[in-house]
């Protein structure tokens, strides 16, 4: 995973302004792993891609991960603190691309894990049901019934349970739930991690920071953005407080 310079992550922040969330996890990406093709890495399971993003925000803001939430009950605000480690999963290294069978309700069903491909698709849908049905009318290959083939558009619930079901045990890493116990109240509850959205909010507030940063550097000593950014966060705060002081 190569560390991105203060520049580049400035234009992927500006170029991933405009583009959806599955858009913005392969510029990253691809900007990080430029030995891997953007074909490559949007054929990725979404929990292949999810573990190559936690070691990117491991490298570009460390290991530790903060957050603030509130209680559903008291509204009370949680801070939250924890280390990439404990929700890095060991990579089992199951590919997209291959495919899986399942039984169930005496059919067998022949199925692949989602990619970025298959989001991008399913975000265009009306609703959260629509999404479903898309993602496994794209990963559902086949459904076979007494030994014939049958239809697999819509699939019902009880069996769209069961391969949703399979394909979070196949590539834990897409789907991290995180619990947490508010202290005021002690409600307890379970809530997804999405680590695309969390680093995008981070890397969205520092390239706001940033910017100012340039804009204070700039109008008191006349510098160029490029060499602002060409330095390090260590001497860019000392001229800063020069500045400020």
């Amino acid at each position: 995973m190569r560390e991105l310079l203060a520049q580049e992550l400035l234009e992927i922040w500006e170029r991933g302004s405009a583009q959806s969330p599955t858009e913005r996890a392969l510029t990253l990406l691809h900007a990080a792993r430029p030995d891997l093709e953007t074909e490559t890495l949007a054929n990725m399971s979404i929990g292949r891609r999810d573990g190559l993003l936690l070691s990117l925000r491991e490298s570009t803001f460390g290991r530790r991960l903060a957050s603030i939430t509130n209680c559903p009950d008291c509204r009370a605000q949680l801070e939250l603190g924890f280390d990439i480690d404990q929700i890095r999963l060991a990579d089992t290294l199951v590919e997209s691309e291959k495919s899986h069978t399942l039984s169930a309700d005496g059919c067998e069903l022949t199925f692949r894990l989602p990619n970025s491909r298959d989001l991008v698709a399913a975000a265009s849908a009306s609703d959260v049901d629509s999404a479903r049905q898309v993602l496994m009318t794209r990963c559902v290959l086949s459904v076979r019934g007494n030994g014939r083939q049958v239809e697999s558009d819509p699939l019902p619930q009880q069996i769209l349970e069961r391969v949703e079901h399979e394909m979070s045990r196949l590539d834990a890493q897409a789907n991290i739930q995180v619990e947490l116990e508010c202290p005021s109240c002690r409600r307890g509850w379970t809530t997804a991690f999405d680590i695309l959205a969390f680093f995008w909010s981070e890397l969205d507030a520092w390239a706001q920071r940033l910017l100012v940063e340039v804009h204070r550097l700039a109008s008191a000593y006349g510098w160029r953005e490029a060499d602002i950014l060409g330095m390090s966060a260590t001497r860019r705060n000392i001229y800063l407080n020069i500045v400020n002081g």
